[in-house]
């Protein structure tokens, strides 16, 4: 299933900042090997990032046109 967020400025820095702590936490952690985890998190961080600027775009696209 897939979720399209709508990250705006305050929330995509809260998401950004929640998976890199996380992550972050999982590395120092010693109870385990968490490896996989942490890459499907870079990816989180990734695909999250590629969303915001394509929504970005899409706003700025939109802004442009209605003033055309």
């Amino acid at each position: 299933m897939r979720y399209n967020l709508n990250i705006s400025g305050r929330q995509f820095k809260l998401i950004r900042a929640s998976i890199v702590n996380f992550q972050r936490s999982l590395t120092l952690s010693e109870q385990g090997k968490f490896d996989e985890l942490i890459d499907e998190l870079d990816d989180c961080y990734l695909k999250i990032t590629k969303q915001q600027k394509l929504q970005l775009k899409q706003r700025i696209d939109y802004k442009w046109s209605k003033k055309k």
